[in-house]
């Protein structure tokens, strides 16, 4: 692995007087088409290949399901699982996948169908509160692609939250952490934004600042790859913590749930360093 200290240049010179759009929030269905195709794309060749292309085909089921999401229901975190739409966009994409998933994944969607109502209520407000580990790994992923999909959905028909100068470590729409970080193209050329792990939402950070806790005295950058990796580990000597940069400028066809999923390996490399992840991947949970 290769460790790449932080300099004055990673922050570009002209973003603390450039406008830029606080919050972002991605058309839902081109954004989980265009993660599907990313997964896939990744999974060539890929040791976890099985798994990316299960990954993206849950991202078809959400494109194909926006339209289904109830856009009335809150937007926070904790409420979502006691807002009852959301159960029903879980029935529908079990549907969907049942006849199009490996075999050994068949089992864990028809258990999770039979989940009886309160099973499944418990089940949310863990994955929601954070308590992933009290959740079967199996059925966490599409329990969350169901309330991931209703929250970004009512993110993106309830008002701008007005959130003030300050930058958040975790979402200013659902309070949700990142996935990871992405350095942005066009119009917001050289950006970053953090990625929501559950609404989808994306918020504006500078750049060469740890993400958690906000200092910028001892960042180093660390890859499997040249300073120029597409995918690095911004590790924080301070906190200790440390979250995946993904930078668009490297590769424009990268996704940050794709992305980050199909660099798990980082993550362990990283977590041997002594660094602990201030963020999560919604097909790889915590726990």
């Amino acid at each position: 692995m290769n460790q790449h200290q932080a300099t004055p240049g990673t922050l570009p010179s002209d973003e603390a007087s450039r406008h830029f759009t606080p919050l972002i929030q991605p058309d839902l269905a081109g954004l989980y088409s265009r993660r599907a195709a990313r997964l896939r794309a990744l999974a060539e060749g890929h040791d976890l290949a099985d798994y990316l292309r299960l990954a993206a085909r849950v991202a078809e089921v959400q494109a194909s399901l926006v339209a289904e999401a109830d856009v009335s229901a809150p937007a926070d975190a904790r409420a979502i699982p006691q807002e009852g739409h959301w159960g029903a966009l879980l029935d529908r994409l079990i549907e969907r996948l049942a006849h199009d998933v490996p075999a050994p994944v068949a089992p864990h969607l028809a258990a999770l169908r039979a989940l009886p109502a309160d099973a499944r209520l418990g089940a949310a407000q863990a994955l929601t509160e954070g308590r992933f580990d009290a959740v079967p790994a199996a059925i966490a992923p599409f329990l969350w692609a169901a309330l991931s999909l209703q929250c970004a959905s009512a993110a993106r028909a309830a008002p701008v939250p007005d959130s003030g100068p300050a930058e958040h470590a975790s979402c200013p729409v659902c309070g949700t952490a990142p996935v990871a970080s992405l350095i942005l193209i066009g119009d917001r050329q050289g950006m970053r934004y953090l990625h929501c792990a559950l609404c989808e939402s994306q918020w504006h950070m500078v750049r060469a600042k740890c993400t958690n806790c906000g200092e910028a005295s001892e960042l180093d950058y660390l890859s499997f790859d040249t300073a120029e990796a597409t995918v690095r580990a911004e590790s924080c000597g301070v906190c200790h913590g440390y979250l995946k940069v993904i930078s668009l400028e490297r590769d424009p066809q990268a996704e940050a749930v794709a992305d980050d999923l199909a660099s798990l390996a980082l993550d362990d490399a990283v977590t041997a360093e002594g660094y602990q992840r201030t963020g999560f991947n919604p097909f790889a949970l915590p726990g």
